[in-house]
């Protein structure tokens, strides 16, 4: 038997960020990662590019930060590919401290993934209605730690990739637009108040027929939201995201959760069913909101 762990730099690179060596740690980790490109070994180098992330951040000098964010961000992608759900939650935590957000305090995937898209404010006035409005959704789902943990990483990766791909497919379905996911989280944007409904209606319709005859069932939970991207701009992120990811943590699994305003916005036609709203209180948010269950 033998092991390989790639480049011998690799090593030499860590031993020499606990000395606070920083040149020679990034000499050391800049030949590991040639090394491994050159090798054609994708864990090894992703592993190399958070390391050297992670020495860059303690160190701490101009520009390194944006170095840093870089390296996470190809160490991450690599990491969700092939399903190293370890590295995966220790780079995505490494990514939000880079970006000044404690990843520890988020109790669901979906609180993550607000906090990275108020993080990195995306434009989003592409995906606006005409008259610069734009749908939020944010689903992710429940449980997903306890599961992750019960399953093992291999059966979770598995698991996540399937959930991916079928809330994938009805986003592309229905015209919307992924604008972030970390983990089970995903947000979404959509033009048309009515066509985000449609979709987490479609959403929920095939977790429950897969859960039906699957092994494992996945439950899923989402909230909805419309706010002015355009009107609103300066505040867009702290007010309309914000909300949208309250409404969605609150739902239960196979639950559909929506704003008031959403549903002003498409009751109009009579063929969506909501019930009669219930009066909550939002996390960071003051008084309390109305929010409604669609049923599907």
């Amino acid at each position: 038997a033998f092991l390989c762990d790639g480049s011998a730099s690799h090593g030499l690179g860590e031993l020499a960020a606990t000395m606070r060596r920083w040149d020679d740690a990034e000499r050391h980790f800049e030949d590991a990662i040639l090394f491994n490109q050159r090798a054609g070994t994708p864990p090894w180098l992703a592993r190399v590019q958070f390391v050297y992330a992670e020495m860059l951040h303690t160190r701490d000098e101009s520009g390194d930060a944006e170095k840093a964010q870089t390296l996470v961000n190809k160490a991450l992608a690599t990491f969700e590919e092939l399903g190293m759900a370890k590295y995966v939650e220790r780079a995505l935590a490494l990514k939000m401290e880079l970006q000044g957000i404690d990843y520890k305090s988020f109790n669901t995937s979906i609180e993550a993934v607000a906090a990275t898209v108020q993080a990195e404010q995306p434009d989003l006035r592409t995906h606006a209605a005409p008259d610069g409005t734009v749908t939020l959704l944010f689903t992710d789902i429940v449980e997903s730690t306890p599961l992750n943990e019960r399953l093992g990483d291999r059966r979770w990766m598995e698991l996540l990739k399937e959930h991916n791909a079928i809330v994938r497919e009805h986003v592309s379905a229905h015209q919307g637009y992924e604008v972030k996911t970390e983990g089970d989280g995903f947000m979404l944007a959509f033009s048309s108040a009515r066509r985000a409904v449609d979709c987490a209606i479609a959403i929920q319709r095939s977790f429950a027929a897969r859960n039906k005859t699957a092994e494992e069932k996945i439950e899923v939970r989402a909230g909805l939201h419309t706010g002015e991207v355009i009107s609103d701009d300066g505040d867009f992120y702290g007010k309309h995201v914000n909300l949208a990811a309250r409404i969605a943590s609150q739902a239960e699994g196979g639950q559909i959760l929506a704003s008031s305003l959403l549903k002003e916005l498409t009751d109009s036609a009579g063929d969506i069913e909501f019930d009669g709203g219930t009066e909550i209180e939002l996390k960071g948010l003051t008084g309390t909101q109305r929010v409604f269950a669609i049923s599907w």
